[in-house]
C-alpha cells in the first residue's frame, strides 16, 4: 500500500494478451496500481512501471511513509552466474526510485549490495524504514532463498546484508518478507510441516526468546495449494495475500481478508 492504492505485480502481456516469455521460457511482469475499497475490490488500475524505470520487468515493491521512496525488484542489467544452474544469467536485483512530482517514479539506481552474480528479490521495510528486509541466494543462504535484513541510512548508503537466523531460515526456501506494524515478520516457505506447498508463517521479531519458532498461520489463508506475498494493513485486521489454490480464477490470484487477529487468525476472504 502506498497514499491510499495498492501495488501488485501481473504479467506482462503482449499486444494479443498473451504473457510474454523470455529466451529462458521465464514470465515477465509488471507493476500496476489501483485503489481500493471497503470490501477489498481494488478498481481504477494504472500502471505504476514504465519507460521511466527502464526495465521490461519489475515486480514486488515496498515503500516509505512518505512515498518518497520505492524498493522494487527487477533483474540486473549485467550478466551474472546462475549459482542452481551451469549457466549465466540476469540476476533478480534490487532497486531503489525516487518520486518526483510531475516526473513520477524517477533515478531508479541499484542498491549497493547487491552482487551480480546472486539474485536479491521481495524487498520489504521495517516501519521506521530504517532496515530493509529481503531474499536472496547470496553467499551464506543455507537454502534455496533466505530473508536478509541491511541497514538503510537515510536511503543514500546501505550497510553489510545480515542473515535472519535459522529459528526464521530453513534448508528449505523461504520468500516474500512482510514487516508488519507492530514488528512481526509474515513470510513463505515450503519447509517441513506445512499444509502443502508453500505456506505462510509469522515471527515476532520483538520476542527476544532463542527457542521461538515460527507460527503457520492456519485456514483459510493457508491452504493445500501455493500461498504467498502476506500483506497486513495498519490496522492489523485487513490485508492481502495471494494463493494458487483450487478454487481460484487463474494462475495465481490475490485474495482480501478481514476480521485478523494475530494471535489466532479468523476471517473471511475474498478473491
Amino acid at each position: 500500500m502506498n497514499k491510499g492504492k495498492v501495488y501488485f505485480s501481473q504479467n506482462k502481456l503482449n499486444s494479443k494478451g498473451k504473457p510474454v516469455k523470455t529466451r529462458l521460457n521465464t514470465y515477465l511482469y509488471t507493476l500496476v496500481s489501483g485503489y481500493v475499497d471497503s470490501q477489498g475490490e481494488i478498481s481504477n488500475l494504472r500502471p505504476a512501471s514504465d519507460s521511466k524505470l527502464g526495465f521490461a520487468n519489475v515486480s514486488v515493491a515496498t515503500f516509505t511513509n512518505d512515498g518518497k521512496f520505492m524498493y522494487f525488484t527487477t533483474n540486473s542489467d549485467i550478466i551474472g552466474e546462475n549459482k542452481s544452474k551451469d549457466f549465466r544469467t540476469f540476476n533478480l536485483q534490487i532497486h531503489r526510485a525516487e518520486y518526483i512530482e510531475g516526473k513520477g517514479w524517477s533515478n531508479p539506481t541499484e542498491l549497493s549490495f547487491c552482487d551480480k552474480d546472486y539474485s536479491y528479490a521481495h524487498p520489504t521495510l521495517s516501519k521506521d524504514g530504517k532496515t530493509l528486509y529481503f531474499v536472496s541466494n547470496m553467499k551464506g543462504t543455507k537454502g534455496r532463498t533466505d530473508i536478509f535484513k541491511v541497514s538503510i541510512f537515510e536511503h543514500k548508503s546501505y550497510g553489510e546484508p545480515e542473515r535472519l537466523g535459522d529459528n526464521i531460515n530453513s534448508p528449505r526456501t523461504e520468500l516474500f518478507p512482510f514487516i508488519s506494524s507492530d514488528n512481526k515478520i509474515y513470510f513463505s516457505s515450503n519447509r517441513r510441516g506445512g499444509l502443502g506447498g508453500y505456506d505462510i508463517y509469522s515471527f515476532d521479531l520483538n520476542n527476544e526468546d532463542e527457542k521461538q519458532q515460527p507460527k503457520l498461520l492456519p485456514e483459510p489463508i493457508n491452504s493445500i495449494g501455493e500461498d504467498f506475498s502476506f500483506y497486513l494493513m495498519d490496522d492489523g485486521k485487513r490485508g492481502f495475500f495471494t494463493s494458487r489454490r483450487v478454487d481460484g480464477k487463474g494462475d495465481d490470484d490475490i485474495y482480501y481478508f478481514k476480521g485478523f487477529q494475530a494471535s489466532k487468525p479468523v476471517l473471511n476472504l475474498a478473491d
